[in-house]
């Protein structure tokens, strides 16, 4: 059974590796405690994790959420944007934010999770990006 989990510096090596942000803003963020890992613990391996920071500095955003290849379609995504909604309603938020480029399957993931979209932003050579919100009450 897959776990959800606080990220902690241990994590660092794994990550970093695999994110896009630098390793000194992935210490930062891990400090704050905004990543969540799944783990499948009778392997001890993380097959998914989800990073997230706030939005005009008050609204939590998604920056990241992946799963690891061969644990798609197994419901980790799901457990970690439940995790991570719950969290975010433990400490008081009512709205949660993400994004997606308009030509990455994720957007209809975030639908089918009640995420609604919220509008776009073009930037030049980019697809569309496609912002999403949703309620967390």
């Amino acid at each position: 059974m897959t776990r959800v989990r606080v990220a902690t510096g241990d994590d660092l090596a794994f990550l970093a590796p695999r994110e896009r942000i630098t390793a000194g803003e992935l210490e930062s963020v891990l400090r704050r405690s905004r990543v969540l890992i799944a783990e499948d613990p009778q392997r001890r391996a993380v097959v998914g994790w989800l990073r997230w920071g706030l939005f005009w500095d008050e609204v939590p955003f998604m920056n990241m959420l992946h799963v690891v290849e061969g644990w798609r379609r197994q419901g980790v995504g799901r457990l970690l944007v439940e995790a991570w909604e719950s969290r975010c309603r433990g400490d008081g938020q009512t709205t949660v934010m993400t994004s997606t480029l308009s030509n990455e399957s994720a957007q209809h993931f975030y639908r089918r999770m009640g995420y609604q979209d919220a509008g776009c932003l073009l930037l030049p050579d980019e697809a569309l990006e496609i912002l999403f919100t949703k309620t967390i009450r």
